[in-house]
């Protein structure tokens, strides 16, 4: 009997009171239940903010986004040539910038049109590179090196000068 009283104590010890398993228990639940409360907000609240910012987004796009109506009957524009003159370069630079470069088009086929619009020695400049999206870069950077030097500019245009100065004098 001694044996059953003392295991009867041992289960009141670890089931009831402040520390038993039950409480424990019950106070466990009682978190569960808060957090699935607060968990459920979030969620809301997320919801809320997710549609918030879409309508935000399509109030910002709408501002931006030309208006239907309005139909703009442009010319087409043919590409400038470019063959190893510095001087034009900054004319054919800004052309193609604005008519390809800034587009929202692959590398491939911005290198293309770049192939398609040079002449001469600028595209013996460019002829050992293969005709790759990795190219691009390296291409328009090269030929900006190469023809868009200011420094490469003024030295041409001053012996220009020097040279009109000389005819005048003979």
């Amino acid at each position: 009997m001694k044996r059953r009283e003392e295991e009867e104590e041992k289960y009141k010890t670890v089931t009831e009171g402040d520390q038993g398993i039950f409480q424990l228990l019950h106070e466990g639940k009682e978190v569960v239940i808060t957090l699935t409360v607060h968990k459920d907000e979030v969620d809301q609240n997320l919801k809320q903010l997710s549609k918030e910012l879409t309508n935000k987004q399509t109030k910002e796009e709408a501002k931006f986004t030309p208006s239907s109506n309005i139909n703009v009957n442009l010319p087409h524009l043919s590409l400038p040539t470019f063959d190893e003159y510095p001087r034009q370069w900054r004319q054919f630079w800004s052309s193609f910038n604005a008519a390809v470069h800034t587009q929202a088009i692959p590398e491939i086929q911005k290198l293309n049109y770049l192939y398609s619009c040079l002449k001469g020695k600028a595209l013996q400049a460019i002829s050992g590179y293969d005709i790759a999206p990795e190219n691009y870069e390296v291409i328009t950077r090269l030929l900006n090196e190469k023809y868009g030097d200011h420094s490469i500019v003024t030295t041409l245009l001053y012996n220009e000068l020097q040279s009109i100065k000389r005819n005048e004098r003979e």
